[in-house]
């Protein structure tokens, strides 16, 4: 017998004798699924009630009591990730916001804060999946396309691009995202686009120029009239707003 296999022997005689079960896969999956039908009310309710701290208390991962919460919250977020993406959200999008909270799980150094950023991926995801969940089922070329345009938001994406990428005419492919989707694809790939700039304006503190540059607009002043249509406000506004309302929060100013 190996080292490894005496000391599983040893730790499952330990754990027979200390009477600790996990929890019933049910319980989880009754939660990745109201994740994944976008069921937000649920969604809080579930959170509200400390049942991820609990199986995090009652099932030791690590002797570490942070590091055993960071082991927790990962996992959680790995099935919560998978379950997104069987319910139709675009892999790419899923995946990068995957590694996003796991990133800032790692950086967490208190049980509380681990606790606040796995509930806040919990919600993140459970918004998403409500507004996927509100429009109507995409085909798969529609549905490729999605998960094409967030995967290369930083490059100029045209619809002869995305025709090629599955293999449609791209008037047809036009005509057909457009009854899916309810827009044309041009006005979906900006608003895309605004949405990421959105992030950036208030999470970083790149220059209208950087960001008008990482996401393949022509200039800065195309991006700043884009934006401004699209939201009502310019870039300039909307940061200081987004910078005064961090303040009115007593968060840490991100500019």
């Amino acid at each position: 017998m190996t080292k490894i296999e005496t000391e599983w022997q040893n730790a499952e005689q330990e754990r027979q004798e200390d009477f600790i079960q996990h929890e019933p896969p049910e319980v989880e999956f009754v939660f990745y699924n109201q994740v994944q039908q976008g069921d937000v009310a649920s969604v809080e309710k579930n959170l509200k009630s400390g049942q991820y701290r609990h199986i995090a208390m009652k099932t030791r991962l690590s002797t570490d009591l942070v590091q055993n919460f960071r082991y927790h919250c990962i996992i959680s977020l790995a099935m919560v990730t998978r379950f997104c993406i069987e319910g139709g959200m675009p892999g790419e999008q899923a995946y990068r916001m995957s590694d996003f909270y796991i990133h800032k799980v790692d950086e967490a150094t208190t049980i509380d804060l681990v606790e606040e950023l796995h509930d806040a991926a919990c919600m993140d995801y459970a918004k998403r999946m409500q507004q996927i969940k509100n429009k109507p089922v995409c085909s798969k070329p529609v549905t490729l396309c999605l998960n094409y345009i967030y995967a290369h938001m930083h490059e100029k994406i045209t619809t002869e691009d995305l025709a090629e990428e599955v293999h449609l005419h791209p008037s047809y492919l036009s005509r057909l995202f457009r009854e899916q989707m309810g827009c044309t694809l041009h006005d979906y790939i900006l608003d895309q686009k605004i949405q990421t700039a959105k992030q950036m304006l208030q999470f970083s503190e790149r220059s209208y120029a950087e960001i008008a540059n990482l996401l393949a607009f022509s200039s800065q002043s195309h991006f700043i009239q884009v934006f401004s249509k699209k939201v009502g406000v310019t870039p300039k506004q909307f940061r200081e707003s987004e910078y005064r309302s961090t303040l009115m929060r007593g968060d840490t100013p991100k500019m």
